[in-house]
């Protein structure tokens, strides 16, 4: 009867292990999965934050040291001109649009054109950079001036 009693004991042990031990295999490999993607720093999950409103589109912004550039493209189906870009934040820097700027910064834009527009700053390297977005341009068919104003979130990644 005592032997029947200590194999019924392994019995149920072995039993919890072949029911619950998968779970325990399946965290392990799940934790290991996770550990070699890094899931951990999962920044790169977070996009970059850049809107203007109606008319113009903001593609997309690449920050380097002391450079802040933003992707545009006018889909106003008009060409604009007299184009003055400023951003108010972390950077606090005006996009220079007259003819021989050292950046290319154009200061007439075609109808479904894109740009890049580049902005002065401070150090920029690993900092969260929030800026407030400022476009102002003159509609070439019509002359008439008209303010753009949008928003850009960007933080870096390691």
């Amino acid at each position: 009867m005592r032997a029947l009693r200590s194999s019924r004991k392994g019995q149920v042990a072995m039993e919890y292990i072949h029911t619950y031990g998968w779970i325990l295999i399946s965290v392990i490999m799940l934790g290991g999965v996770a550990m070699y993607h890094n899931i951990s720093n999962a920044d790169y999950l977070l996009p970059t934050d850049c809107t203007i409103l109606s008319g113009l589109d903001c593609l997309g912004v690449d920050v380097e040291e002391t450079l802040l550039k933003i992707s545009v493209v006018n889909e106003f189906g008009f060409a604009v001109g007299n184009i003055t870009a400023n951003v108010t934040g972390t950077c606090n820097s005006s996009a220079n649009t007259t003819d021989g700027n050292p950046y290319g910064n154009l200061n007439v834009m075609l109808a479904n054109k894109q740009t890049v527009y580049t902005f002065e700053c401070q150090n920029l390297t690993n900092m969260n950079v929030e800026e407030k977005i400022v476009f102002s341009y003159r509609n070439v068919e019509t002359d008439q001036l008209h303010i753009k104003i949008g928003k850009l979130a960007y933080s870096p990644t390691e």
